[in-house]
């Protein structure tokens, strides 16, 4: 008779786990239908860390940035006053050109007119470029005096070249 190599109670004890591993492994197979999802719930994405605020703005500009920009605002005031007066010296040719037809000696006064009232005005352009190239160089940040002191400089002579826009406009309306 054959000598048995593995008694038969250790045996039943050695396929007994067998047994289950199988039957968790026949279990794994089931539609996964009714299972929650293991990705993150949006309320577990959210911050639970204080909000950051900025700092308030300030209430006054820095007077050293005032004084840097202050020569831009001078030289488009200056150029401003000298367009006010060539457009009051061409305003009469302006006028009597509007409604002349095109090629007539009324029409090309007016042009010659708004010619030296458009290079007049460029002047307050080229203040307006020059003080937004001085501004891209100053590292500033939104909330200082500094940033305050360009803002302020910008708006004043922005506010100058779009009077002089509209003053062009109305002494030559249709053209701009």
């Amino acid at each position: 008779m054959a000598k048995r190599l593995i008694p038969r109670s250790r045996a039943a004890a050695l396929t007994a786990p067998l047994l289950v591993v199988a039957m968790g492994i026949g279990g794994c197979t089931r539609p996964l239908d009714g299972y929650p999802s293991l990705a993150p719930r949006p309320i577990e994405t959210l911050s639970l860390n204080e909000p950051e605020h900025a700092p308030p703005p300030p209430e006054t500009a820095d007077p050293a940035a005032v004084a840097r920009y202050a020569p831009f605002v001078e030289r488009a005031r200056a150029a401003d006053a000298s367009f006010r007066k060539v457009l009051a010296e061409e305003r009469a040719s302006l006028v009597r050109g509007r409604g002349a037809a095109t090629g007539s000696d009324a029409w090309t006064a007016a042009q010659v007119s708004l010619s030296r009232v458009e290079t007049a005005r460029g002047t307050t352009g080229k203040a307006l470029a020059d003080l937004d190239a001085a501004r891209d160089g100053d590292p500033t940040r939104t909330n200082t005096g500094a940033a305050l002191a360009s803002q302020q400089a910008f708006e004043q002579v922005q506010t100058i070249a779009d009077e002089e826009q509209a003053a062009v406009a109305a002494a030559w309306p249709g053209q701009r």
